[in-house]
């Protein structure tokens, strides 16, 4: 009798893609093999993608031809990755300012064209296009990331976002993957509990969630735990910055391990490595270069990510920067893989305050001080534009009104100017799935 990995495999994936004009099926078995790569691979294979990629972009797209022109440069001029730096950074702020008319291929046939969207860490809607291939090959990329942890497609998973599921299409795709999709909204004790609950009923092998929601998951189901037994064989997060210590507390209540992912429009694909050391970059979708704040191509240490997707020739993102902040190494990964190894996933570069006192924090140094205040449940610092800050914080029955104070002159010292503690009833995670700890106004 025919499994049900080998049905899924064999033919809903092929008949998926012949029935929406995809090739995730096809992109699939390439990444299983180009999975095992050298380095020296992986380059050969950017370097042509790269070559016919930026050819493509100056016969058809009108801004890329505008740049090429204004520069100088013929498509010829734009050989393998080390001569991107030829070429500007594209930016959100820059593609909207643009237009999408100019950014998009003209030559690029409409019905293999997929309309998207990315709601970046402020909620503030992107909205650009993808080709079908690029689409393919992203999820591609992604499903390669679970076939890591153990799942393969016919396996149970719950699939858990802020938002409510839309559209036939989606349901009957969830039916059929056997995916259990539910929205995170409202997260309160009952409906956290009902999330809870579908968990130990559905028995899902992987659960998918942001990392904000899943913690609240997490500290319902450890002060619960008589009540809930069933252990996933892990859990995967997305979205925005998984913490040491959140990931700690989410490991421990729920008995498995996390898997973090990273992704956004143009980049490839990051999926934490099994060995749980570091995370590996999809380099067969994109080209990843990290810059310091000198705009330096950096091989190892952290900085600003900018990417160019080698599949997406609808709207071509080239030396895209999404304002991220990654740390890579250039190191051998333990477990062999030669895909650029990232060690950490840092967050926007509009999470980091650099401050009077001429000391600069990311979230991780503010979320690092407060797990170790007793009492605190939640906390978010505002640098506002009179030069003073203001910390909130969201505290319990065991939290001491003495240590606002105390709380306030740390800050103030660190930071340099005047600070504010005020107690709140909550800080609202937004409707991406993400809580802000740091705003800049």
């Amino acid at each position: 009798m025919i499994s049900n990995h080998t049905f899924q495999e064999k033919i809903i994936l092929p008949l998926s893609d012949l029935l929406t004009g995809q090739c995730i099926n096809k992109s699939l078995k390439f990444l299983m093999e180009s999975d095992k790569w050298t380095h020296s691979q992986i380059e050969d294979f950017q370097n042509q993608r790269l070559r016919m990629l930026i050819k493509h972009a100056y016969e058809n797209v009108p801004y890329y031809h505008d740049v090429m022109v204004e520069r100088g440069l013929k498509p010829d001029d734009i050989q393998t990755k080390a001569d991107l730096p030829k070429l500007p950074i594209l930016t959100k702020a820059i593609a909207k300012e643009v237009g999408i008319e100019r950014l998009t291929a003209q030559n690029f046939p409409k019905n293999k064209i997929i309309h998207s969207h990315s709601s970046g860490s402020t909620g503030e809607p992107f909205h650009f296009l993808l080709s079908k291939e690029s689409y393919s090959m992203n999820i591609a990329c992604s499903l390669r990331g679970w076939y890591k942890m153990g799942w393969r497609l016919g396996d149970r998973y719950i699939k858990l976002s802020g938002s409510k599921r839309g559209g036939l299409l989606k349901k009957i795709q969830d039916r059929v993957t056997n995916n259990l999709y539910m929205s995170t909204s409202p997260l309160n004790d009952e409906h956290i509990r009902e999330i809870l609950e579908r968990i130990e009923e559905y028995k899902p092998k992987i659960v998918r969630c942001y990392p904000d929601p899943l913690v609240l998951l997490a500290r319902y189901r450890a002060a619960h735990k008589d009540e809930f037994k069933y252990v996933p064989l892990a859990l995967t997060t997305t979205g925005s910055s998984l913490f040491p210590e959140m990931r700690e507390e989410i490991e421990n209540a729920f008995g498995c391990k996390v898997f973090d992912t990273y992704s956004s429009e143009g980049n490839p694909n990051v999926f934490e490595c099994p060995s749980h050391t570091c995370y590996h970059s999809a380099e067969e979708y994109g080209i990843s270069e990290v810059i310091d704040e000198n705009g330096d191509i950096i091989t190892s240490g952290k900085g600003s990510l900018v990417s160019t997707d080698l599949w997406n020739y609808a709207q071509p993102f080239i030396r895209y920067r999404m304002l991220d902040i990654i740390e890579i190494d250039d190191t051998p990964c333990v477990c062999g893989n030669e895909h650029l190894k990232v060690k950490r996933i840092w967050g926007r570069e509009n999470d980091v305050l650099k401050m009077p006192s001429g000391k600069t924090f990311v979230s991780h140094d503010i979320s690092i001080f407060f797990t170790h205040e007793k009492g605190i449940k939640h906390f978010q610092i505002t640098k506002k534009r009179d030069n003073t800050a203001l910390i909130k914080l969201v505290v319990d029955n065991h939290f001491s009104q003495d240590n606002k104070e105390r709380i306030a002159n740390y800050w103030k010292q660190e930071f340099g100017m005047p600070v504010k503690v005020e107690i709140v009833n909550e800080i609202p995670i937004l409707q991406n799935n993400k809580r802000k700890i740091i705003i800049i106004e």
